[in-house]
């Protein structure tokens, strides 16, 4: 029994409320991605496009300004269908 508590690992409050950060973050880059039409997974970006991602997430206005706007209005408005009337 002495073996077991050995091996646990403690984790601070400060690391628990930096991997919450982290995981807050990544939940709202996947949300970006899932509302594009590509079908992307975080895990699939190259470091790169993830740092892209990551200043888009952290300051979407200043990053998405310019050639960008489209890209931005496409992500943040509802999805509307067309309503036929017969």
């Amino acid at each position: 029994m002495a073996n077991h508590s050995e091996r646990l690992t403690a984790v601070t409050a400060e690391q628990m409320a930096q991997l919450q950060a982290e995981a807050d973050e990544r939940a709202r880059m996947q949300e970006i991605l899932n509302a594009l039409p590509m079908g992307l997974q975080i895990e699939s970006l190259p470091d790169d496009a993830l740092g892209r991602l990551r200043e888009i997430v952290r300051s979407p206005v200043a990053v998405l300004c310019g050639d960008s706007l489209l890209l931005w209005n496409n992500i943040c408005r509802t999805r509307v269908g067309l309503n036929h009337r017969n």
